[in-house]
């Protein structure tokens, strides 16, 4: 049930973000559809990581990886293809993401050869260290990204609004429903969290089940 319940919330702050970027532009509506699209997971890991199901969070993230590259890329394109004889992207727009994407498989990559170039304990301290200054670097990636987005090189990033259906909110409404919405995504992620113990008990999945195929699946809904 708690699953369930985060669909319709999760439904609710994407149309609240798709009003906000009616009001500001395809460029910004574009990053809270990035940024609000994954909150649900996020929520859900970081009330798994304060629980400490560790698993559950390393599943959850490789999913998440796997449905937005796999799952909602092959949906999009289907589904942008349906009654088009072709699809047109921004170039810019394709080439920052395509290199951001590149060294964001260097950063998990690199952390996981040294882990099987030096299994021992010992090196377990500089493993740590190695993936935290990754994790930095991939934070400062990001926030370069949205200064070259938003501010350096913003004409580039131009475009149409995309059209709604029906009357447009007000920018107070779509702030406020985003914010009870979020809120009610973190409830519902503490339900979750303190459940999965005994789902995983009294049905025999694992928690890298769980977070590989079940938080995904709730968060890219």
């Amino acid at each position: 049930t708690a699953c369930l319940a985060v669909l319709p919330l999760a439904g609710y702050m994407g149309e609240a973000t798709e009003h906000l970027a009616h009001k500001t532009g395809p460029t910004i509506g574009g990053l809270l559809n990035a940024t609000f699209g994954n909150a649900a997971e996020l929520i859900i890991a970081l009330a798994a990581l304060r629980a400490g199901l560790v698993d559950l969070v390393k599943a959850s993230i490789t999913g998440s990886i796997l449905g937005n590259l796999l799952l909602i890329l092959g949906l999009s394109l289907l589904a942008g293809g349906l009654g088009r004889p072709e699809l047109r992207f921004n170039r810019t727009t394709a080439g920052m993401s395509a290199a951001m994407l590149a060294l964001a498989v260097v950063g998990l990559v690199f952390p996981a050869l040294f882990h099987a170039a030096h299994p021992e304990h010992a090196a377990r301290l500089d493993e740590l260290h190695m993936s935290e200054w990754v994790a930095a670097i991939l934070i400062a990636t990001y926030a370069c990204s949205l200064l070259f987005t938003l501010r350096t090189h913003r004409r580039l990033f131009g475009g149409e609004p995309h059209p709604l259906a029906g009357p447009v909110w007000g920018t107070g409404k779509a702030v406020l429903i985003l914010a009870l919405a979020t809120f009610g995504v973190a409830v519902e992620s503490e339900i979750l969290v303190h459940a999965t113990e005994a789902v995983t008990e009294s049905l025999g999945l694992g928690q890298v089940f769980l977070g590989l195929v079940i938080v995904p699946l709730i968060g890219n809904a």
